[in-house]
């Protein structure tokens, strides 16, 4: 039996008590208005606490309902959380992902931009910043060992020729085969430089007298003598002129070499034979 039959039933049974008392008070008293009174009375008496816990049930069933609501919504309050904690985490990697790319494209640039600083653009050679830096190593060295070395000044001959003919794409390609074949020419502690155009400078460490110089750089002229296959397919010849300069014997300072092996460079590219002094 549920709630609304008990209540039903308990009701029905009020009604009669109040009907019985009405007869037994009808009949006991002369008076219809007292009697009236007293069986509403009655009724109202036993009636009133059926109605109260009626109402006191309705009450309890919607403190259950929304009980039960509100444990829907705090299930649903601690999905969204999770699904929220997790759509941040996510968030989070991706960015210290994307930070990460960042800085190791910031590396990158930094490495390149090192490389441009110090570097020729097109040979890859070093250019006069590096060689300078070489060049105070080298000398450092020499304290330390007591062996002297070598600047050399190369000078492409007749390359102005080749842009002239076949266009400054085939000089820039003679350039970057001469450059290719420079430093296969030598050992790798030595340097190779760049100042511009078709002028090269080598510095040759421990380097024990002029004839051996000599040497090397009868082998650099021989190596860039040798023709270059131009993308055109046109074939193209240019020899080299070398001047030589000896540390400290011709200078202490880079540009005192410098000069020195300019001028020798000029002497060969005249006379084409390379001074050996």
């Amino acid at each position: 039996m549920n709630r609304p039959q008990r209540y039903w039933i308990l009701l029905n049974i009020a009604l009669g008590l109040g009907l019985g008392a009405y007869v037994w008070i009808n009949h006991r008293l002369v008076e219809l208005p007292v009697a009236v009174l007293l069986t509403v009375c009655g009724l109202l008496l036993v009636a009133a606490p059926i109605v109260l816990s009626r109402r006191l049930d309705l009450v309890r069933a919607q403190r259950d309902r929304a009980l039960a609501r509100a444990s829907v919504t705090r299930r649903q309050l601690s999905d969204l959380l999770r699904n929220q904690d997790l759509r941040v985490e996510q968030a989070a990697a991706r960015r210290v992902q994307e930070l990460e790319n960042q800085i190791a494209e910031l590396h990158d640039r930094e490495k390149l931009l090192k490389v441009q600083a110090h570097h020729d653009c097109l040979t890859g050679l070093a250019n006069r910043t590096l060689l300078m830096d070489r060049f105070h190593f080298a000398v450092e060295r020499v304290k330390r060992s007591g062996r002297s070395f070598a600047l050399l000044m190369v000078d492409l001959n007749d390359f102005k020729s080749i842009n002239d003919s076949y266009g400054h794409a085939a000089g820039d390609a003679v350039l970057v085969t001469t450059a290719s074949r420079l430093v296969g020419a030598v050992r790798a502690s030595d340097t190779v430089a760049r100042l511009g155009g078709d002028e090269f400078v080598l510095i040759i460490e421990s380097v024990d007298d002029a004839q051996e110089l000599a040497h090397i750089s009868r082998k650099l002229v021989s190596t860039l003598s040798s023709s270059i296959t131009l993308a055109t397919g046109a074939v193209v010849q240019v020899g080299a002129s070398v001047g030589m300069a000896m540390y400290p014997d011709h200078g202490v300072d880079m540009n005192d070499l410098l000069f020195a092996a300019d001028q020798a460079m000029y002497d060969c590219k005249s006379s084409r034979q390379m001074s050996l002094h």
